[in-house]
């Protein structure tokens, strides 16, 4: 298959890039680094060197025999660039982790929420739009959060999907289907509540 991975020099994009082009699947890998970046706005570091992106791909040829092609723009910013590399493609999948990573990152200051609200929101709106408008039958796989169900809820049972519930109306009960779980305990786990939208939409 053809894979794409977005944001595949992060934390899960990397090893998930890794393990599929392992698996003999052609892997292309889009990232801006911003990862790296807010690492050093942070002052911290992996416990594991994180080496260059350039030494990255070499190694993994090297030990492999396979490559994996980079390319590096900002997704949510770069929408034109998103959508021909899609044609030009034509994935059969696209893994999507270009979002900001962290809750407490989303809560550092206005313009870090700012930030989370704009790079998460947009990035993701732009891959769908992006895929309808290529008009190619891609897959996407996306990484969610346990975030969107509310602090405090871990080892629930928690149901996700369609609920059907009975609203009061004044003209007596009403049925309805509503997408959950959404109850966020952040910014950012609000950000992964809209992505949920944006994919039924």
């Amino acid at each position: 298959m053809k894979i794409i991975v977005l944001g595949g020099d992060g934390f899960c994009g990397w090893p998930t890039a890794l393990h599929l082009s392992n698996s003999g699947h052609d892997i292309t890998i889009v990232d801006n680094l911003s990862r790296r970046k807010i690492d050093v706005e942070l002052e911290a570091e992996s416990l594991t060197p994180i080496r260059p992106m350039s030494e990255r791909l070499k190694a993994w040829k090297e030990v492999s025999g396979k490559t994996i092609a980079f390319h590096s723009f900002t997704i949510g910013e770069n929408y034109h660039r998103l959508l021909t590399l899609i044609e030009e493609i034509r994935p059969d999948a696209i893994v999507h982790f270009a979002e900001q990573r962290a809750a407490p990152y989303s809560m550092k200051s206005s313009w870090h929420k700012r930030y989370t609200v704009h790079n998460n929101l947009t990035a993701t709106h732009d891959v769908l739009a992006a895929i309808v408008e290529s008009g190619v039958p891609v897959h996407l796989v996306h990484l969610g959060t346990m975030g969107v169900y509310g602090y405090g809820t871990a080892g629930m049972a928690i149901p996700e999907g369609y609920l059907k519930i009975k609203v009061d109306t004044a003209n007596g009960p009403s049925e309805q289907e509503i997408l959950y779980p959404a109850n966020p305990g952040s910014i950012y786990h609000m950000t992964k509540t809209q992505d949920q939208l944006f994919f039924f939409y």
